[in-house]
């Protein structure tokens, strides 16, 4: 049907010169831009979404990771959350509609930064920043491996092709990135210390931790959710240690962005 559609506006659009006809068939696709609002307890938030893998973050919002909004729901007002791996930002548009958090979201993949920033400003959420920067384990330029591109797309991995469960990622594309690490992201660039964190990476968890020992040690860090593959795997059993090792316990767990996925929510 797509095919179909698009072929009529081909066609419609033919009879004008290169450019004016380039011209009409880009606004033909901005006026088909789709936007959703999704109804929140704290008033409601559109999703402005220009490709399709978008969709699937406002279609289910409420039902993904319903322990996820529950978790924000019972922030201190005045907390700093960082959303590590934010994607298009469907927690920290959640996060900013509640209007007493701050918050920090992170996202390396362009398209879904892109979509990111668009969605905040769509929703004037101003307490919401956000960087086109992936969490390492150091500063550094290094190579954002990416199965797919598309905004929404998951699974892209900074400085590693392997994804959580050890299989290796096939990659559409290998975008150049910046990698910092978050401890310089405080201590060299005045980032706000987190509160909470949510770190939804598909694979790097465990560089991203080491590249966080300081912060991780402040009292003023009390909870971290962090996706497990749901089956017990050498990297669910490192992320466990090093949280613990710094005070950390888990506690709730709730369902992740896949089948096989779970968030486990660590609290001091």
């Amino acid at each position: 049907m797509s095919r179909i559609l698009a072929a009529a506006v081909g066609l419609g659009t033919s009879y004008a010169r290169p450019w004016r006809r380039a011209h009409l068939r880009l606004l033909v696709s901005e006026r088909l831009i789709q936007r959703h609002r999704i109804e929140t307890r704290y008033g409601h938030l559109t999703f402005v979404s220009t490709q399709a893998g978008a969709l699937q973050m406002a279609r289910h919002f409420h039902d993904a990771e319903p322990g996820t909004l529950a978790w924000i729901d019972g922030f201190a007002p005045g907390a700093v959350l960082w959303d590590i791996g934010a994607n298009v930002g469907a927690y920290a548009l959640y996060a900013g509609r509640r209007g007493d958090l701050d918050v920090v979201a992170f996202e390396p993949s362009p398209n879904s930064y892109a979509a990111l920033c668009t969605n905040i400003a769509e929703n004037r959420l101003d307490r919401v920043q956000a960087f086109c920067v992936a969490l390492a384990e150091r500063s550094r330029l290094g190579i954002l491996h990416m199965p797919n591109s598309h905004a929404g797309s998951v699974h892209n991995a900074f400085e590693q092709d392997t994804d959580l469960f050890g299989r290796r990622l096939p990659a559409e594309r290998k975008q150049p990135a910046l990698g910092i690490a978050a401890d310089d992201l405080i201590e060299r660039f005045g980032a706000p210390a987190p509160n909470h964190i949510k770190l939804d990476v598909d694979g790097t968890e465990v560089a991203i931790l080491r590249g966080a020992e300081r912060m991780l040690r402040s009292p003023a860090l009390v909870s971290i959710s962090v996706e497990n593959a749901r089956a017990d795997t050498p990297q669910n059993r490192v992320i466990a240690a090093a949280l613990e090792g710094v005070g950390f316990r888990p506690g709730e767990r709730g369902r992740g962005g896949s089948d096989v996925t779970v968030n486990v929510i660590y609290r001091r």
